[in-house]
């Protein structure tokens, strides 16, 4: 039933004569839905567990940590697949153990960088998440890393270059899902909760990092599974596909597509997320890029960005190598020892999306003072560990790991910062923004690999100390460049038109519309 406020004016009765449902389904569409719906007349919330928002986040977490425990696990494993790096107690090599490789170290900044170089190409997926279905992009995603990571065992022996080939397919693998994930959230999820969700399904990338480490560190140890090493990639390959098989039935790219949704649920997200710039159909917008390059919030969170996955990436690639060299820890302490930093990292991530959550609810700071304090905190801990580790020879090991756990812990105050920022600015071009972001950090991860491996030539303390100093160094930039030019508020060129109508200090769109208006949710009985 539909009833007419008194501010309600002519609407089309073929369309809201169409069940709740229907109704709401229809609003949604394209969803979320913008223009000419006015601001709500009451709030709305509906819950977050059970809801298919929490299932939504948690699907995303385990998305992330299928593709980036294939991603990480070329750290632990290339410990025990290269000649160089490899010793065993009784100094005899097993007959059933897979072949080691003789790979220089300069081919093995290569492998690490071709990951890297696979992410260039999201200058260029990033676009296509806006428009396309993010849900047939993230399966792909998936499947093409799982694909790598099954075939790199029996070719990486025929040359290094196969090597090379798989990390490039899986850094495209990456380049496919980031953008299809952060375009996916603006979609499912009200801007109160982005930064929270963010945190759940990124932090899927810490824990495939602790399932990966570990397990990689055992089966290195051990040649009775498929001679060692490979097994890493088979169990990481296998991870994967239960993924696919998983998210073919579970996932959906919007609210309006999951057949099980709630109707209270879509139109508490299709409300909330009215005021962003996504009315138009995905395919027919076009997406401003004159106003992203030229946008210094923009730049700020790509400069920013870069200088946090810099440092992560001398902890995430090559923690395992720094323990093995300057701390002398054999493959299965190893292992565990490195995935400590990771679950610090995880821990900070949740609690501290949470915590950008909570003080948004309960207290008068601004979003954007809440993620610039934040964003601080957390570069200012990255850099300052990062450094106290150099000081620590292999007598106070266990101290150097407390450090780098607390440096990792750091980092994980960056995902309400700078990284809720880059979903933020153009929640509509989500995916062209993220794309354009990790394009340069694409660039700035393909130089990192083969700089410190240009460095730790020896893999002496020295050299591994000048790579935590250039790390270090970095990780303080945000500190400045993020609070002066950083923001989390949805830019002008960014947002519906319903929305600058309504703002009076938009002077780009001062002048009232002369398109009639249409009823707000209040005017329609959902019942």
């Amino acid at each position: 039933m539909v009833v007419l406020t008194k501010n309600a004016v002519k609407i089309n009765y073929d369309d809201v004569a169409k069940s709740p449902d229907q109704l709401l389904r229809s609003m949604s569409s394209v969803h979320p839905i913008s223009d000419g719906i006015p601001s709500q007349q009451r709030p709305l919330n509906y819950r977050w567990f059970p809801s298919w928002r929490f299932m939504t986040s948690i699907m995303l977490c385990f998305c992330f940590g299928c593709v980036h425990l294939m991603n990480s696990n070329m750290g632990m494993a290339i410990v025990c697949m290269v000649n160089s790096s490899v010793t065993y107690d009784n100094e005899t090599y097993p007959e059933n153990a897979a072949p080691l490789l003789d790979w220089s170290s300069d081919e093995q900044g290569y492998i690490f960088s071709a990951f890297n170089a696979g992410l260039l190409v999201m200058l260029f997926t990033g676009g296509m998440a806006d428009k396309f279905n993010a849900k047939y992009m993230i399966l792909v995603s998936v499947a093409i890393a799982s694909l790598a990571n099954l075939t790199l065992p029996f070719m990486a022996p025929i040359s290094v270059y196969w090597a090379i080939f798989s990390r490039f397919l899986v850094g495209f693998a990456d380049a496919l899902l980031q953008p299809a994930m952060n375009s996916l959230i603006t979609r499912w999820f009200p801007t109160s909760e982005r930064s929270y969700a963010l945190g759940l399904a990124t932090g899927g990338r810490q824990i495939g990092t602790l399932i990966i480490i570990p397990a990689a560190g055992a089966l290195c140890s051990q040649t009775e599974i498929f001679g060692g090493w490979p097994s890493i990639f088979y169990l990481s390959g296998f991870i994967g596909i239960i993924f696919i098989f998983s998210y073919i039935f579970l996932g959906a790219d919007k609210p309006s597509k999951q057949s099980c949704i709630t109707d209270n649920e879509l139109k508490f997200i299709t409300i909330s997320n009215q005021s962003e710039d996504v009315g138009k159909k995905r395919t027919e917008r076009k997406v401003p890029w004159k106003h992203i390059l030229s946008s210094g919030a923009v730049w700020a969170s790509v400069i920013s960005l870069v200088c946090h996955e810099f440092p992560l990436m001398t902890l995430i690639m090559f923690l395992p190598s720094y323990l093995h060299d300057v701390h002398h820890y054999h493959s299965t302490e190893n292992g565990i020892l490195s995935a400590l930093p990771t679950v610090s990292l995880w821990f900070a991530k949740i609690g501290s999306s949470y915590l950008n959550t909570w003080l948004q609810q309960n207290t008068t700071w601004k979003k954007d003072t809440i993620c610039k304090v934040l964003n601080s905190i957390g570069s200012i801990g990255l850099g300052v560990f990062l450094l106290a580790a150099t000081f620590l020879d292999k007598s106070h090991a266990w101290m150097a790991v407390l450090f780098l756990c607390l440096s990792m812990a750091s980092a994980g105050l960056h995902t309400p910062g700078c990284q809720l920022a880059l979903v933020s600015v153009a929640p509509a071009y989500s995916g062209a923004v993220t794309g354009f972001t990790f394009f340069f950090v694409a660039v700035s991860g393909i130089i990192h690999p083969i700089l410190t491996k240009m460095i730790v030539k020896d893999r002496t303390a020295a050299e591994w100390n000048l790579v935590f100093y250039i790390s270090t160094v970095i990780a303080i930039f945000p500190i400045v460049i993020f609070n002066v030019w950083g923001s989390t508020e949805v830019q002008w060129w960014a947002k519906s038109k319903a929305s600058m109508q309504q703002d009076p200090n938009n002077k780009k769109m001062s002048k009232a519309s002369k398109a009639p208006s249409t009823p707000s949710i209040d005017s329609i009985d959902m019942a």
